[in-house]
């Protein structure tokens, strides 16, 4: 059995829509399929069956292709041409997960803690994997009550909590977080006591704050201007550049930057960010603009891919992450910056430009706009690495009266 590639991908795309819907896997795949493709086109192949599918893979196996390995746990390469026959074969293959997180909870108490477990992850809209974490953790504490031979809920004691608390090794945060829901969910139906109920209220949860990299205004614009645009690769690296210094893009945002994504007629950026899946609109500048225009137009590899930026070589497909990385650490190199005791890469000029709007007094409701960031709460970080925005919030000492500090005194005599 054989199919034109075309139309086998577009099986498989139309599928994973309806049945798996997710974008980073199809963006993933999308490479492949540009890859696979020119694989065909080079070796003259008309049409995909499985021993195409092999010789592919075998050919993506030679040091001089492909930087992996044929004993690599995981391969995109090799799991999208699985998918393809499966396709092929008109059958779905789904790797499924060694653990049924929906599974209900085991022990006596565990159908009552799964039904609560699904309700509180309806009501806090739960992602799939902060849901999987509170059941590992609500699994864990059904077989400490089961151990201690506690078969119901009104049998959850202070003592009980705080010693399977103190006992957790992995994942206490997300530990003390359902349980303390749980809790206040059991008083509320008047199954535990109060005193039971808020034992796990003074517990925080405490998140450490990693100091972003950043650099100066004048820094950027050395990065932007040691890339020299008279060759190819320097129109598209400029490009990429501008749109992590300008516009604040991250690195997967960029290379998976579609010609779809730019609303020409109306200035405009809009597309689904890789990381959150949230959807972002953001104004298109003329330089960012003229810099696209550029590199498209003079720069860009002959290719009918629906993605803007390609590497500059054969096969002409989208550029990785890493690659973007070894691109940006390249100008960071030729513009003499110090970067000796910072981080260098793409995500650092997303920093400076949050810290660098923030010096010049921009509101951070329009910097979290700007990033994509669903609250102001996620941008309060650069606060910490701004001192003029950290003065702003510094308030006036008071003055103290002079019969103050004599009281002071005679105190500090009596304790003496």
């Amino acid at each position: 059995m054989e199919k034109n590639i075309r139309e086998l991908h577009s099986q498989l795309e139309s599928y994973m829509n309806e049945h798996i819907k997710s974008s980073d896997l199809q963006k993933k795949f999308s490479v492949q399929f540009l890859e696979l493709q020119k694989f065909m086109q080079d070796s003259s192949i008309k049409f995909y069956n499985e021993d195409v599918g092999m010789e592919y893979l075998k050919f993506r196996e030679a040091p001089s292709n492909s930087k992996i390995t044929k004993t690599n746990p995981f391969r995109i390469d090799s799991r999208y041409v699985d998918l393809l026959n499966g396709m092929l074969q008109e059958k779905w293959i789904i790797k499924k997960s060694k653990k049924d997180y929906n599974a209900i909870l085991p022990t006596k108490i565990g159908p009552a803690l799964f039904d609560f477990l699904n309700k509180y992850a309806i009501e806090r809209r739960l992602s799939i994997k902060t849901r999987r974490n509170y059941y590992i953790a609500l699994e864990k504490f059904c077989h400490r009550m089961e151990e201690e031979n506690l078969l119901s809920l009104s049998k959850i004691s202070s003592n009980v909590i705080l010693t399977f608390i103190s006992s957790v090794e992995t994942g206490k945060d997300h530990a003390a977080i359902i349980l303390r829901a749980l809790l206040r969910n059991l008083f509320s139906q008047k199954v535990i006591s109060y005193n039971t109920a808020h034992i796990l209220d003074g517990i925080k949860v405490r998140k450490t704050i990693k100091l972003t990299s950043h650099y100066s205004l004048e820094e950027v614009l050395c990065i932007e201007s040691s890339v020299d645009r008279k060759y190819q690769t320097g129109k598209r690296d400029y490009a990429m550049i501008l749109l992590a210094t300008r516009l604040g893009l991250r690195s997967s945002d960029i290379i998976f930057l579609e010609f779809s994504n730019i609303d020409w007629d109306n200035n405009l950026i809009l597309f689904e960010q890789y990381k959150t899946k949230d959807k972002l609109e953001l104004p298109l500048s003329i330089d960012v603009g003229e810099a696209i225009i550029d590199y498209i137009k003079n720069g860009r590899p002959k290719s009918d891919s629906k993605f803007i930026f390609l590497r500059c070589n054969a096969p002409y497909v989208t550029m990785t992450e890493g690659g973007l990385n070894v691109i940006i650490n390249k100008y960071f190199r030729k513009a003499n910056i110090d970067y000796s005791k910072k981080k260098h890469g793409p995500h650092s000029l997303r920093h400076s430009l949050a810290t660098n709007l923030l010096n010049n007094g921009t509101p951070l409701p329009i910097i979290s706009e700007t990033l994509g960031h669903q609250s102001s709460e996620t941008t309060m970080r650069y606060l910490h690495v701004s001192i003029p925005a950290l003065l702003k919030c510094t308030l006036d000492v008071p003055n103290v009266d002079i019969d103050f500090y004599s009281q002071i005194g005679q105190g500090w005599k009596w304790i003496r």
